[in-house]
């Protein structure tokens, strides 16, 4: 489900008007008031935002007021995100030296849009390119990483060439993002790094199809590059 779709789901499964606004607040994370007869005005943190759908329903159950138990397994959800309530992250120490200005391509200016087309300047990051690595034949390319413990994206310096699209880098970029919005989740009784909605919502990159089909076209020349 798309995210602006939300708030006509919301309005079908509560049978009234809803006003569904989205927040950054601190203290409140949920609020919902109205009743069917007049409609709902939903306030909730953008955490919801990549919340499961048995969250959603949960919700629709807690507004309602059909299901007791809802409250309980809203209140466990947000204790869960309680990453994705903070400000400026800390700065990692001295010895890691941030370096987003490449050689050819700056990974700040492509996260500072990304995170204001896609992420209403909601992610928190650090972001900089991994040493340059060894020259050894290598099988295989890690694009990037998320650190949270020190809320750090890390780029893979491979990708800092001449004949690198900027959208391929962004595609990167935008991906270890979402791991800051979408954390692991459990799914089928296993732990997953990439959940549904994380799947859903990196296919919102607009040129993700585009990208996609590039590494795959120039994969051999990055790994002998």
């Amino acid at each position: 489900m798309y995210l602006d779709d939300r708030q006509t789901w919301l309005r079908q499964k509560l049978a009234a008007p809803v006003v569904l606004v989205w927040t950054d607040n601190r203290s409140s994370l949920l609020c919902a008031r109205g009743n069917a007869a007049t409609g709902y005005r939903l306030r909730l943190h953008h955490m919801f935002r990549y919340a499961p759908d048995a969250i959603w329903h949960a919700l629709i159950a807690y507004v309602a007021g059909t299901d007791a138990a809802a409250r309980d397994i809203l209140r466990a959800y947000i204790q869960r995100q309680q990453h994705l309530i903070r400000g400026v992250p800390k700065r990692p120490s001295r010895s890691l030296r941030l370096q987003p200005q490449g050689r050819y391509h700056n990974l700040a200016t492509i996260y500072h849009e990304l995170n204001q087309t896609y992420f209403a300047d909601r992610v928190r990051a650090h972001i900089t390119w991994m040493r340059r690595p060894p020259q050894r034949p290598r099988t295989s390319i890690r694009f990037g990483t998320y650190d949270d413990n020190l809320q750090l994206i890390r780029i893979s310096r491979l990708l800092d060439q001449p004949f690198v699209p900027q959208y391929v880098i962004a595609s990167v970029v935008f991906h270890e993002m979402l791991h800051q919005l979408i954390p692991r989740q459990r799914v089928n009784g296993r732990w997953s790094i990439h959940p549904p909605a994380f799947r859903q919502q990196e296919r919102q990159f607009s040129h993700y199809q585009r990208a996609k089909q590039w590494q795959r076209q120039y994969l051999a020349r990055l790994l002998h590059g």
